[in-house]
């Protein structure tokens, strides 16, 4: 790489007062050349990031103009790498800058190392703001496992808006957040309180777009993929479903199913096919099924080695599934909804339910070439769940 100086003093020189970092730093749009980091500061105020491979963080340098909400794409990474960053905000007098904010995180891995581990959490939205030492507790166990991204099945915070993430997400997983990038399965929540009538139409653009960068696709953040190691991780937006009028639809005509299908389709030989909803479609939790009939039998023709859910608050386990029973072969289901403080209890008993725990938790997956490892967790770092899957 080579090594670009600037003056930051000069451009950072020219405020009265010092602005404070009070969303992030946070990773989130991994590549294997490119990723985004994000923060947000209470007043607008210029910023600049180093960056470079871990042990090398002040390599490289990009500049963000005076506002509130920054967002910088790294450029010059390099595949299967571990780096670090550094983000600076100007200080009190204006001549200078502030102790930096660090993270380090990964790039995405190029197909021949089929070595990669996540952490999975989903519905962190907090309606009654008591769920405080549950996170905090939740977010010190998910520090202590490696992961390469953590993935978020959805409903991040009580209404959607970036006021409410930052109470109900990003000040709880703090630390977790500038450490590894986030990937997310929109939510209903993420849709604003009126997600089933016309005054809830720009309601995603004007708050989740305010402060999220998914991967690229013609419909991000509504559904994309990622291509890392020997897996394919596809994340599709159920809400339409579910009365939030302007999410895409999901039925078998729809351009999201279309594109579901053929990106299934087009996954290379000897890879994972992982799919990530918010909805279940496999659930033993009071919420009318209305995904099985449209999505289970196109993850059973294609082949899908796991489907990821949240939107339940609790941690569920299927059995392999093949029309709609317990088989040898077939996805498997789990549900990850416990990082709030909603804890719903089973409903029915489902003849293909392995596991069903209506408590806080959190799961770590990791795959080393053919073996899928699941591990899932409660808040404090109990194990309640363990599984292999080889293909």
């Amino acid at each position: 790489m080579r090594k670009f100086f600037f003056i930051p003093l000069l451009f950072l020189a020219c405020a009265l007062n010092s602005a404070v970092i009070e969303r992030g730093p946070y990773v989130e749009d991994p590549a294997l050349t490119t990723a985004v980091i994000k923060w947000a500061t209470d007043t607008p105020s210029p910023a600049w990031i180093e960056y470079g491979p871990e042990g090398k963080c002040s390599q490289l340098m990009a500049i963000s103009s005076r506002k509130i909400n920054h967002s910088l794409t790294l450029h010059g990474l390099i595949p299967n790498t571990k780096f670090c960053y550094k983000v600076y905000v100007e200080n009190n007098s204006g001549t200078g800058v502030q102790e930096a904010k660090t993270g380090t995180f990964r790039t995405l891995f190029t197909p021949e190392r089929k070595i990669v581990n996540f952490l999975v959490m989903g519905n962190s939205a907090d309606p009654q703001g008591n769920s405080e030492e549950i996170k905090k507790r939740m977010a010190q166990s998910m520090a202590e496992y490696q992961a390469d991204f953590i993935i978020h099945t959805g409903d991040i915070a009580a209404g959607g808006t970036p006021q409410a993430s930052d109470k109900d997400f990003f000040v709880p997983y703090k630390k977790l957040l500038s450490d590894a990038p986030l990937l997310v399965a929109l939510g209903e929540e993420e849709y604003g309180d009126n997600r089933s009538n016309s005054e809830g139409k720009g309601f995603l653009a004007a708050n989740y777009k305010r402060i999220h960068s998914m991967p690229w696709s013609k419909a991000t953040p509504n559904y994309y993929y990622i291509d890392t190691a020997n897996a394919r991780i596809l994340f599709i937006d159920t809400n339409n479903m579910y009365d939030a009028l302007n999410a895409p639809s999901i039925n078998r005509d729809s351009a999201q199913y279309k594109w579901l299908r053929d990106s299934l389709a087009k996954t290379g030989s000897g890879k994972w096919k992982i799919v990530v909803m918010h909805h279940p479609v496999y659930s033993s939790g009071k919420e009318e099924d209305r995904l099985s009939q449209v999505l289970a039998p196109l993850f059973e023709a294609q082949k899908v080695n796991l489907v990821i859910q949240g939107h339940q608050g609790a941690y569920e386990r299927t059995d392999p599934i093949y029309r709609a029973e317990s088989a040898k072969s077939g996805p498997i289901y789990i549900t990850v909804g416990g990082s709030g403080k909603f804890f719903e209890e089973s409903s029915y008993n489902n003849e293909w339910s392995n596991k069903y725990y209506a408590l806080p938790h959190f799961a770590y997956i990791s795959i080393i070439d053919r073996k899928l490892s699941l591990r899932t967790f409660t808040h404090d770092n109990k194990r309640i769940d363990a599984l292999d899957i080889y293909f």
